[in-house]
């Protein structure tokens, strides 16, 4: 049996495992027990009730089979101060792909309802069940942005609650048409300039990077003199929700293109200075993986269709913020998603998945300048 601790809280963990026999299995983490019913599918369960910034041992039971040991995981800490709000992020939905992979892909199984859709649907309704109040929807809704993908896209937005919603390059550089009168027409507001609202303890900055027809990232003066302002202006802390993540270089060391480098550094460090208090949110690489620039925190986010199908929640303090990213756990979206493990001769599982710190970290705002 194939086992990994995907995702931890400050009293939680998401354990995902596959190859299971068939049968009962009980999972084991300090205070907390869970067993479950298997059939040797992909699968996930939470441990709930642990201690908060904690080194835990798991252990599993399978069915006629002894107790042993597979592996050890740390809680978060929680953040400083009050816990003032939830909300989650999502991206890359691709709503209208038909496969996953290059040279031998994944074609899709079920017509009626295609995986693109289904693991968007899902990751939604696990991140309200977690507590988020708001969906911020980072880009690549669609796959070509024909007419047809736009109103799906318009009607999962408006059956997932409060959402915001930006653009992607697939949504704006193959085929595409504008999409805001389409998710208009579904009373879907698509932000195409940057825009931002107000939860408890945080300020949330949404910030267009997709041009027309171009599939690297792009930050014009005008968008960067907005987003600038929005984050400065902010009561407390910022968070600026993007599609491309920032490259170190001019020129990509990896694919896909994400904001050449003179731009991204251009970019936060007109956020570091205006709000040193900001932590900055991607997606389009369909990995997780995250770092530091200044006093700022930089996390990509990997797509909820393709391996291993993730959304992220954050839980905003009073002095700071936790980023949890959790593996879309329905069962017929996981059984899809695990299937991307293997693309690339297993490369992808690896690549795509990041190490866990990277994808479940607790930040403490660091001070405003007086």
């Amino acid at each position: 049996m194939r086992v990994d601790v995907f995702a931890v809280e400050d009293h939680a963990a998401q354990v995902c495992f596959a190859g299971a026999r068939p049968g009962l299995v009980t999972f084991a983490a300090g205070p907390a027990e869970r067993t479950v019913a298997t059939d040797g599918s992909p699968a996930a369960i939470d441990l709930d009730g642990l201690p908060a910034d904690s080194h835990l041992e798991l252990t599993v039971v399978e069915e006629h089979a002894p107790r042993r040991m597979i592996g050890h995981f740390r809680t978060l800490p929680p953040p400083p101060g009050a816990l003032l709000s939830r909300f989650a992020t999502m991206n890359d939905l691709h709503l209208g792909a038909q496969s996953f992979g290059t040279l031998r892909p994944f074609w899709e199984d079920n017509g009626e309802d295609p995986h693109p859709l289904r693991c968007a649907r899902d990751a939604a309704a696990e991140a309200r069940a977690w507590g988020a109040e708001l969906i911020v929807l980072k880009g690549d809704l669609t796959q070509q942005a024909t007419p047809d993908e736009w109103r799906t896209v318009g009607s999962l937005v408006a059956s997932i609650g409060p959402s915001v919603v930006i653009e992607g390059n697939h949504d704006t550089a193959r085929k595409a048409v504008d999409g805001a009168t389409i998710l208009a027409s579904f009373g879907v507001e698509l932000h195409q300039r940057p825009w931002a609202l107000d939860l408890a303890g945080v300020r949330i900055v949404v910030f267009p990077t997709a041009a027309w027809h171009v599939d690297e990232g792009t930050v014009d003066d005008d968008h960067l003199r907005a987003v600038a302002e929005l984050v400065g202006a902010a009561p407390g802390a910022a968070v600026v929700a993007m599609h491309h993540y920032p490259q170190r270089f001019r020129w990509p060391t990896m694919y896909p293109d994400g904001i050449p480098g003179p731009a991204a550094g251009r970019l936060l460090d007109a956020l570091a200075e205006t709000n040193p208090a900001t932590l900055v949110l991607t997606g389009h690489s369909h990995r997780h993986r995250s770092h530091h620039h200044g006093p700022l925190v930089v996390a990509e986010v990997g797509s909820t269709k393709d391996y291993p199908g993730s959304w992220a929640g954050y839980a905003v303090h009073e002095g700071g913020i936790r980023q949890v990213t959790r593996r879309v756990a329905a069962p017929e979206s996981i059984r899809w998603t695990e299937k991307g493990r293997r693309v690339m001769g297993g490369v992808w599982g690896v690549w795509a998945a990041g190490v866990r710190s990277h994808r479940c970290f607790t930040h403490a705002w660091p001070p405003r300048p007086a």
